[in-house]
């Protein structure tokens, strides 16, 4: 079908073409581009005609509009994202509709959390073998230092972190107690000058 076969449908046949072609497994964007019509217009268009998309069932349905003083808006936050509105004078087989598609919310609810129930052990046991195998990854020390002399000096320094500094030097005999000391320094220059 092309575009303007397409357009010249009323809608609800534009409805149903769309939806059975949803029901082929084809998305609503691949639709649109077969047909050459815009995917925020068929949106738009299908809207006002108080359609939309339902994600769960992959297709456009029917959001009931009737406009009765003796309606109740009810805001049911299902995965079709629609308004459930419930009007006393409404016929039964529309609202059974609404009913079921509800419910089928409600069950794969139900369903998932029956699932993470009957697991809970299983996920307990992975989260614990996650935090046991999560480990800091240790900063490598980099020793960037220009080509210079090296000068003897007397310095006072607090005793703790000298004896810090000492441990420090025992556990990484890599590198010289001159270059660690000296990029601190320089570390220390460059963060605060």
């Amino acid at each position: 079908m092309n575009k303007d076969k397409f357009n010249k449908l009323p809608i609800l046949e534009q409805i149903d073409f769309i939806n059975s072609q949803l029901k082929k497994n084809k998305s609503i964007t691949s639709v649109c581009k077969e047909l050459g019509v815009g995917r925020s217009t068929i949106r738009d268009r299908f809207k006002k005609s108080n359609y939309s998309y339902c994600k769960d069932s992959n297709e456009y349905i029917l959001n009931d509009n009737t406009k009765s003083s003796s309606q109740e808006l009810i805001h049911d936050k299902n995965s079709c994202n629609t308004s459930v509105i419930h009007d006393k004078n409404t016929d039964s087989s529309n609202n059974n509709s609404i009913v079921t598609v509800l419910e089928k919310s409600d069950k794969e609810i139900q369903s998932n959390l029956l699932d993470l129930v009957n697991n809970y052990d299983v996920l307990k046991e992975i989260i614990e073998l996650h935090k046991c195998n999560t480990s800091v990854i240790k900063q490598q020390i980099i020793i960037d230092l220009e080509d210079s002399e090296t000068t003897t000096t007397t310095l006072r320094v607090n005793k703790s972190i000298l004896n810090k500094f000492n441990d420090f030097c025992t556990k990484n005999r890599q590198f010289t107690k001159v270059d660690l000391l000296s990029q601190a320094l320089k570390n220390f220059i460059e963060q605060h000058n």
